[in-house]
């Protein structure tokens, strides 16, 4: 430092350098941590004279093969004393590649152009060194169970931490747009490689723009280069590390045409290497692979992993679409050979196709919301650019042909991975423009066939070909996983591909129980998309099939739950299939399976349960023979059994389909003769139960069990967890134990917050039902349920469902009520009072809100209606109020009775001892006596 700062030797250049290398060589095996403050000045005065031009470049290069070796500590404090300088010294390392970017101009500009890039490597090199440092189980830690790979993204290494603070990356990024020598493209990938391990360093990558160029060295490599593989690898972590930033970088149109043009190169004109001895082979299977054309075929498959995380970003979709990857990827490896053929034939995929389909599909883009212009270019684009790029070119026999796909693992994986991708493609969203791009990109999936093709592979009679029998058993599974995305967006196609009986054809011959249970998923969702599913699969027998599949008690309890699920769907408003549900012994089978027993499995009962009662409501219930026959198989009894034990998500199921069945004047007959065996309690005092647990959920009843607000009678505008605390503080029992009631509303709750982990469950019977004085609950999935159904007394509807129960029997009981529950009745029948009169003060208050003033005749018929209902409400408060005098009276006489009986036994006691036997007693004794009177 005093040599090239004092002002005798400024100037002298040569010494400069000779000076750096010696102390290059003296700390050959790496500079001390102490000498790093002078280190990191050197440094910057090194790299600012060669800014200035000076011929440092020589000396710059030692320091930085130096600097490339770990630091040498001299006291175990070292790493503290003087580690805080070491991000500035990386900073100002690469801050020497702003400088020695490949020259243009001069020929003596060009002379100095292998120096610079002799300095690029070694910092590359250093960088690689210092992000790599550190990347074992041995340095880092681990928590139990953790992979290093997760702890790496998580913490990081020492090193990774000091590249972040020191913001290497965006003159990384800089210089390696500009980068031409191969040697330092590839060290400064691998350095790129190891730091995108780390999260941060991961969204910095992102975010200096690195990504596109990431890309780009992709598209002009050929394959076998190894540049190929870390620049995918650098892709893959970057996109798992900082997905929302990565995916959105990578929706650009020129990436996508990046990975078009790969992916066509690949389909089309083959691997890297295929010697004439050694060409494919379709019919016997024979690959005759080289380990080179294995590799290649691997490297293709990671960029469709690529493709597949870029494709869930819902914005990028419609660039598959526009770009022509998607046609490139339907007509070379999404569809049969037979239907690529018959699009060739056809001309889908010529250049003056755009024009017919785009008319062709213009109605359904008119009236949505998009950009007219937007969807055209992504029309054209699907059918035009696909054959721009030379895909149907016929000069080029091979580029027609294309590369067949054969049984190999790497083929395997790569129709998983298409398949996935395009179906998600194909998904809709709930905004108008992305709707409309799914339903382009799901037309052309039509236009392709791609529907057909999959249907292909879930022939069960089909010989078996190429595939081994797990072969075909994963084709199976990923079809169909393709295609419960795909009948939700395109279910027409589904139908006229015959895909209800295909699927159904493979659920009957298939004997794997993970075929089994994608064939149940599909057909859930399917059943739903329209009343012509369900009469399509009641034509062609499903419903035996899906009775035998649920009596089987072979099969897994998931498999028979969605087995109720979709008959549940199938019977619904249909009469036919209800018919052929009760032939078939349907209704025998679920009476048997009406019941709550969640310790004879580890299996989710609860939602088997749902499932179960919702097929008794929707395919029993509504249909006269079907409910004759389930109440004389005793199903009226098991659904009470199981309403006394079940938690409170499946009694609001059960009460709902009691409500309806109790329309049939014999089943309300046998709700009356029902009695618990357990608490010999009736059906009317359990529904009671349930009412006053309702109201104590919704706050609404005061600790003497009156009402407690002539406004709102059914949900009071006290907050419900203050109402029942203080019913928990009262200590009262009315018709069971308060703290009882609130220990099982608190398991419903906390059971209904935790159950979205399990296995989805979609109710189809959870409709209105007009003129019954009843709802449902509205149909949602197993995660939204609880929330839904446990967050207040007014969105759960359980007290509508047990009034219209109870209305239907005519609020008779054969046993006698207690006081508490003859209050709760009172307040039953007057529930529909109560709620119209809840109903008109919210219609006054939202008038009052808006500032609106209704004529007077209005104004005063609301006044009355209110006042009507609320007299109503007073005088069943009245008589609630006398039923709790009625009660204090009794239990004050009960008390009397009591403390009379004490005072006649200590009388008696008295009377039998025998003159002057002492009688010992305390103080305290003598004060209870005294409390008792004479």
């Amino acid at each position: 430092m005093e040599l090239m700062t004092s002002k005798y030797t400024v100037d002298l250049v040569d010494r400069h350098v000779a000076a750096i290398r010696k102390l290059c060589k003296v700390c050959c095996n790496g500079f001390l941590l102490k000498h790093l403050e002078a280190l990191v000045d050197l440094l910057h005065l090194a790299v600012e004279r060669f800014a200035q031009g000076q011929d440092l470049a020589q000396a710059l290069c030692d320091f930085t093969r130096v600097a490339s070796q770990p630091f040498v500590s001299c006291k175990t404090s070292d790493m503290i004393t003087y580690g805080h300088h070491l991000p500035a010294f990386i900073k100002g390392l690469v801050s020497v590649l702003t400088y020695t970017l490949p020259p243009s101009g001069p020929a003596r500009l060009e002379q100095r152009k292998a120096m610079f890039e002799r300095l690029r490597i070694e910092v590359a090199h250093t960088l690689a060194c210092w992000a790599r440092f550190g990347l074992d189980e041995d340095s880092v830690e681990l928590l139990p169970n953790q992979p290093l790979i997760q702890a790496v993204a998580d913490s990081g290494t020492p090193n990774l931490r000091i590249l972040r603070q020191s913001n290497v990356m965006d003159a990384v990024s800089a210089s390696f747009r500009s980068e031409d020598s191969p040697e330092s493209i590839v060290i400064t990938l691998g350095a790129i490689r190891d730091m995108s391990l780390y999260r941060p360093l991961a969204c910095q990558i992102t975010n200096c723009g690195l990504i596109s160029n990431l890309v780009h060295v992709i598209r002009v490599n050929l394959l076998g280069s190894d540049v190929l593989l870390v620049a995918a690898e650098v892709l893959w972590n970057v996109l798992e590390l900082d997905w929302d930033g990565a995916t959105e970088a990578l929706g650009q149109e020129e990436v996508i045409e990046s990975f078009r043009d790969f992916m066509h190169a690949v389909l089309t004109r083959g691997y890297r290497f295929k010697a004439p001895q050694q060409t494919l082979s379709a019919d016997t299977g024979d690959t005759g692979d080289t380990e080179c054309f294995r590799k290649d075929k691997i490297f293709r498959n990671d960029m469709m992993v690529l493709l597949m995380y870029i494709s869930k970003r819902a914005e990028n979709r419609v660039l598959f679409a526009s770009t022509g990857l998607m046609a490139l990827l339907l007509s070379y490896a999404a569809v049969s050979e037979a239907r690529r053929k018959e699009l060739l034939q056809n001309g889908y995929l010529e250049p003056g196709s755009a024009s017919f389909l785009r008319q062709r599909f213009s109605d359904g883009f008119h009236g949505c919301g998009c950009k007219e212009k937007h969807l055209q270019e992504a029309l054209i684009g699907f059918y035009g650019r696909a054959a721009d790029c030379g895909t149907c070119s016929a000069s080029d026999p091979q580029a027609s042909k294309g590369i067949p796909l054969t049984n190999t693992q790497e083929d395997m994986e790569f129709r998983t991975l298409l398949w996935g991708t395009l179906a998600r493609c194909c998904s809709s969203e709930t905004c108008a423009e992305a709707f409309t791009a799914a339903f382009l990109l799901a037309s052309a999936a039509v236009q392709c066939g791609f529907v057909e093709s999959l249907l292909e592979c879930l022939d069960a009679e089909a010989p078996p070909e190429k595939w081994s029998q797990e072969q075909r058993r994963q084709v199976q599974l990923e079809a169909l996983s393709s295609l419960f995305q795909l009948v939700q967006y395109v279910p027409d196609a589904f139908m006229e591909a015959q895909g209800n009986a295909m699927v159904l054809q493979l659920l009957q011959a298939t004997r794997s129980r993970e075929v089994q249970k994608k064939c149940l998923h599909l057909l859930q969702v399917a059943v739903r998309m329209g009343p012509h599913f369900a009469e399509n699969l009641g034509q062609l027998g499903a419903v035996g099939t899906l009775v035998e599949l649920f009596t089987d008690k072979d099969n897994p309890m998931t498999s028979r739950q969605m087995c109720a699920s979709v008959l549940a769907t199938m019977c619904k408003e249909y009469p036919e299939n209800a018919r052929e549900f009760r032939k078939k012994d349907g209704v025998e089978a679920m009476r048997d399976e009406v019941v709550y027993r969640p310790g004879e499995t580890t299996d989710n009962h609860l939602f088997y349960s749902l499932c179960v009662v919702d097929c008794v409501w929707n395919a029993v219930v509504g249909t006269r023979k079907n409910e004759i026959r389930f109440l004389d198989a005793g199903g009226l009894f098991a659904l009470l059994d199981c309403l006394e034990v079940a938690p409170m998500l499946l009694k609001r199921q059960i009460i709902g389909c009691l409500a309806d069945l109790m329309e049939y004047k014999k089943a309300a007959k046998l709700f009356t003769q029902w009695n618990s065996q357990v608490t010999m309690k009736g059906a009317l005092r359990l529904l009671l139960e349930l009412w006053q647990c309702e109201q104590q959920a919704a706050g609404n009843l005061a600790p003497d069990g009156v009402i407690r607000d002539l406004d709102q009678p059914l949900n009071p505008r006290a907050p419900p967890t203050l109402a029942l605390a203080e019913l928990i503080d009262d200590g009262e029992s009315t018709v069971t134990s308060t703290s009882r009631l609130a220990g099982k509303f608190r398991h419903a709750k906390n059971f209904a917050d935790t159950a979205g982990t399990g296995t989805s469950v979609t109710t189809t019977s959870q409709h209105h039902t007009q003129g019954k004085g009843f709802e449902k609950a509205p149909a949602s999935a197993q995660q939204r349920q609880g929330s839904q159904w446990l967050s207040s007394g007014v969105e759960q509807r359980g007290r509508a469902k047990i009034y219209a129960v109870l209305k239907c029997i005519g609020f008779e009981c054969q046993e006698t009520l207690s006081i508490a529950e003859r209050q709760q009745m009172e307040l039953v029948k007057l529930y529909p009072m109560a709620v119209e009169l809840e109903m008109w003060i919210k219609v006054q208050e939202s008038l009052a809100i808006r500032g609106v003033k209704p004529v007077n005749a209005d104004r005063q018929w609301i006044e009355d209606c209110v006042m009507e209902r609320k007299d109503q409400a007073a005088w069943v408060q009245n008589i609630q109020k006398k039923l709790a005098e009625e009660r204090q009276m009794e239990e004050e006489a009960s008390l009397e009775r009591f403390y009379k009986d004490l005072r006649g036994r200590a009388q008696i006691q008295r009377m039998a001892q025998p003159p002057g036997y002492p009688t010992h007693m305390g103080s305290n004794d003598s004060d209870v006596w005294n409390e008792l009177g004479p």
